[in-house]
């Protein structure tokens, strides 16, 4: 196996592993997939790695400060959601993977009888400067119908919502701008924990009134069914 793939190996399991996201599985199929034309890769290499330096990952985060900026963020989120607001955590790897992503539930919820107001996101490019010497987590925004109005007032609720959980905020009002959360420490373990599509269902429905005539439009069957 030669030394320069494993660099870029260690190079993304390392950026992985601060993500925070993928437990040892996870890693071992994210980092080996990227190399299954690799017809000398080490696989057992690979695993010992990971063991290494998840284990020391874990153990430095012993001593962090809690709430950390991860766990504010998740507040931030959830909160947004129970204002009918979806908000996914790392949704694919671009822009258009998150606005897909968000696309995707925002239906699911609509045929599920749930209307949201917008959406928000952030991915994996926007980790990688999050984690980089930037330290900046940029968000994605806009309203579920792409109406510039109700898309301002999605806007406004995310930047007041990241403030009040303690987040400076960076928006100059533009709809054509994200919002960035400056000098963000992030700081995730692997928890196992659906921060997407599960949360957003589970918040949604949970804080979603049913309602009365959902029942009062059932027409009782008649008595000889019940025979």
């Amino acid at each position: 196996m030669k030394q320069d793939i494993k660099d870029e190996a260690i190079e993304q399991l390392d950026k992985d592993i601060l993500f925070g996201f993928y437990d040892a599985n996870g890693l071992f199929e994210s980092i080996s997939d990227m190399f299954y034309d690799e017809n000398d890769f080490d696989e057992t290499w690979l695993k010992n790695e990971i063991h290494l330096r998840l284990k020391k990952h874990q153990i430095e985060s012993l001593n962090w400060k809690k709430p950390t900026g991860f766990d504010r963020l998740v507040v931030s989120f959830d909160t947004l959601i129970k204002d009918k607001i979806v908000a996914l955590h790392k949704a694919g790897y671009t822009r258009q993977d998150g606005e897909g992503d968000c696309a995707e539930i925002i239906e699911e919820l609509s045929n599920n009888g749930i209307k949201v107001l917008g959406y928000c996101y952030y991915h994996t490019q926007d980790l990688e400067r999050a984690i980089g010497d930037e330290q900046n987590l940029f968000i994605g925004y806009d309203s579920y119908n792409h109406n510039d109005e109700l898309a301002m007032d999605v806007a406004n609720k995310i930047v007041k919502t990241l403030e009040s959980n303690g987040f400076n905020v960076n928006w100059n009002g533009s709809l054509e701008t994200r919002i960035q959360i400056t000098d963000i420490n992030w700081q995730k373990t692997v928890d196992n924990v659906d921060y997407n599509y599960s949360r957003v269902l589970d918040i949604m429905q949970a804080n979603t009134p049913i309602k009365e005539n959902a029942t009062q439009n059932k027409k009782p069957k008649p008595f000889w069914k019940f025979w």
